[in-house]
C-alpha cells in the first residue's frame, strides 16, 4: 500500500520526558499485539508502521510550524532609529534653509551624528560578543559541526520548474529500456576466488538492529510513512517487536512494498539556486527498511573486506573507518612534489563520473553480487528491491507522482553505497593492469589508481601507460552503460620535474 499523501511530523515530546515515552512503548505495542498479533507477515510489514504513526499521532499531535517573531527591539536600537529621521529631517531642511540657517542646522546634524556614531559602535560591539557566544556555544556542543560549516560553501534557494517539467525530467533520468539486458561480459573481467571467510546469512539479531538504531541520527527526517528513528531510539519493546519482523522478512526473502517506497526532496548545491541542475535529490526512506537493509550492509561490507575483494589501498570509499578523502588527496599531493624535486615524468587525471550514483545499471550490481559470490538469497533480496523501488519528489507548492526507479541508486538508502563500490570494484579491477606502479623516485612506488566512490584518479610515470589506462577504463564505462563527464575531469602532467602544459589527454571522445 502506497501512502499518497505526506504525513505531519509528530510532536514527540523531549528525551527528558522518560515516562511519556515509556508509556508511549506500552501504548504502541498493545496496539500492535491487538491489530497484527496473528496476521500474516504480509500485512505485519504493510501496516507496522502506519499503526505506530497512527498511535503517536493521537498520543502527541502534529508539529506547528511557527513563524518567526520580530526580534524586539532594544533601547538603544530605537534612539539609533530616532537618530537617523532626525539627520534625514535636518539634511532636507539645509537644502532650503539660508546661509545663517544652515550653520545651525549643521551644527546640530553634527551633534546627532556624533551621538549615533557612538551608539552605532557599541552595538556593534555588542553584536560580536553575542556572536561570539554563540559561536563558542555552537563549537562546545558539536566541534566537528560547526568545523565543517566553515568550510561549506552557501547554499540556499528552491526549485522553481513546472509539475510537468520536472516529472519529465524524473522520466528521463530513472527510466532504463534495456534494464532487462544482461551485461555481456568483456575480455579480461577479474572474477575473485572463491571467499575465505562466509557470508553471514542468519537472520539479523536484535544486537544489531539495536546497534543500528544508536547508531543512526536523532534528527534524520522520516520516510513516506513518517517514523523516524526517534521513537525506535526511545522506545525498546517496539524496536524488539520490529526485530521479530525483521527476521521473518530474512528468513522468508520478504522485502516490504513500504521499504520501496521514497520521499525525494531537492537540496540546493550553490546560493540562490533555482534549476534542476543546481540541486542535489536526496531520497527518505522509511526507517524500518533503512534498519533492515543498514544490517545487511554492514554485513556485506565486513564479508567483502575480510576476504579482500575490496582493494583499500586503492578504493577507500564506503569503508567504515578510512578517512580515504584526505588520504588519497594526500598521497597525490606527495606523488605530484616527489615528481618535481626528483625531476621525474608523471601524468595525473581526475575523472568525473556523469550521474555517477544515478546512471549505474542494476544489471551492474547483480553482475557484481555474482563476482563476489555474494549469497543467492541476498542477490534475490536486492533483487526485488530495486525492481520495485519508487519515488516521488516534493517541492513548496507540489509532490510528483511516484516514478520507477529503473537505474541507478537512490541517495539516503543505506545499502546503495556499498554496492556502488562493490560495482566500481569491478571496473577497476579489470582496468589495473592496464599500467605498472607510478615511480616516485628512491624506491617508492605508487598504485596507477586511486578511487573514493566515484571519483577516480590515474597516475602513471610513462606517457603510453596513461593512455592506455585512460582507454580501458572509458571502455570499461561505455560496457557498462556509464560514461565520464569531459567538462568535470581534470590532468596535470610533469617532464622532468616541471608542469607541461602540451600534453593533451581525451576521454569520452572530447
Amino acid at each position: 500500500m502506497l501512502i499518497n499523501a505526506k504525513r505531519q511530523k509528530i510532536n514527540f515530546p523531549p528525551a527528558s520526558a522518560k515516562e511519556q515515552w515509556e508509556a508511549q512503548d506500552s501504548k504502541i505495542v498493545l496496539q500492535l499485539d491487538k491489530l497484527i498479533g496473528k496476521s500474516t507477515l504480509e500485512h505485519k510489514l504493510t501496516t507496522f508502521g502506519d499503526i505506530i504513526y497512527q498511535t503517536c499521532i493521537n498520543t502527541f499531535g502534529a508539529k506547528q510550524h511557527h513563524t518567526k517573531r520580530e526580534p524586539k527591539k532594544s533601547r538603544r536600537q530605537r534612539e539609533m532609529e530616532t537618530l537617523r529621521k532626525q539627520k534625514k529631517n535636518l539634511r532636507k531642511q539645509m537644502k532650503s534653509a539660508t546661509e545663517e540657517e544652515k550653520n545651525g542646522l549643521q551644527e546640530l546634524w553634527r551633534g546627532l551624528k556624533a551621538r549615533h556614531s557612538a551608539l552605532s559602535r557599541a552595538e556593534s560591539a555588542r553584536k560580536r560578543r553575542s556572536q561570539k557566544k554563540k559561536n563558542q556555544e555552537r563549537f562546545y556542543k558539536d566541534p566537528f559541526k560547526f568545523a565543517r560549516q566553515l568550510f561549506q560553501q552557501p547554499r540556499s534557494g528552491s526549485l522553481s520548474v513546472q509539475k510537468e517539467q520536472l516529472e519529465a525530467h524524473l522520466r528521463k533520468t530513472y527510466s532504463d529500456p534495456n534494464r532487462e539486458i544482461p551485461l555481456c561480459e568483456p575480455a579480461g573481467l577479474v572474477w575473485p576466488t572463491a571467499p575465505g571467510e562466509g557470508f553471514n546469512s542468519k537472520p539479523p539479531s536484535l544486537k544489531e538492529i539495536n546497534a543500528v538504531v544508536q547508531k543512526a541520527r536523532a534528527k534524520s527526517a522520516p520516510g513516506p510513512n513518517g517514523v523516524p528513528y526517534l521513537l525506535y531510539k526511545r522506545c525498546p519493546n517496539a524496536l524488539k517487536r520490529l526485530h521479530k519482523i525483521l527476521r521473518g522478512a530474512w528468513s522468508n526473502l520478504k522485502i516490504s512494498e513500504q521499504w520501496m517506497s521514497a520521499d525525494g526532496v531537492y537540496i540546493p548545491k550553490e546560493q540562490n539556486s533555482t534549476e534542476i541542475n543546481q540541486f542535489r535529490p536526496i531520497s527518505l526512506l522509511n526507517v524500518e527498511g533503512k534498519i533492515f537493509f543498514s544490517t545487511m550492509a554492514s554485513r556485506l561490507t565486513k564479508y567483502l573486506t575480510e576476504n579482500g575483494y575490496i582493494n583499500t589501498s586503492v578504493q577507500k570509499g564506503g569503508i567504515p573507518g578510512v578517512s580515504g578523502c584526505l588520504e588519497h588527496a594526500t598521497m597525490i599531493w606527495e606523488a605530484i612534489q616527489r615528481a618535481k624535486s626528483e625531476k621525474l615524468n608523471l601524468d595525473v587525471i581526475w575523472l568525473d563520473l556523469a550521474n555517477a550514483y544515478g546512471s549505474v545499471p542494476h544489471q551492474m550490481i547483480q553482475l557484481a553480487l555474482r563476482m563476489y559470490h555474494v549469497p543467492e538469497d541476498i542477490q534475490v533480496m536486492l533483487d526485488d528491491y530495486f525492481s520495485g523501488f519508487r519515488m516521488r519528489f516534493s517541492t513548496n507548492s507540489y509532490t510528483t507522482d511516484w516514478i520507477n526507479l529503473e537505474i541507478g541508486i537512490a541517495m539516503g538508502c543505506t545499502i546503495s553505497p556499498i554496492l556502488f563500490v562493490m560495482a566500481m570494484e569491478v571496473i577497476l579491477k579489470a582496468a589495473e593492469d592496464s599500467a605498472g606502479p607510478a615511480n616516485l623516485g628512491g624506491g617508492c612506488y605508487m598504485p596507477p589508481l586511486k578511487a573514493f566512490m566515484d571519483d577516480t584518479t590515474i597516475i602513471c610515470s610513462k606517457e603510453d601507460e596513461t593512455r592506455r589506462m585512460l582507454e580501458r577504463l572509458d571502455v570499461l564505462m561505455a560496457w557498462c552503460r556509464m560514461k565520464f563527464k569531459p567538462k568535470k575531469s581534470r590532468s596535470l602532467s610533469v617532464r622532468k620535474g616541471k608542469i607541461d602544459a602540451t600534453t593533451i589527454f581525451t576521454v569520452a571522445s572530447q
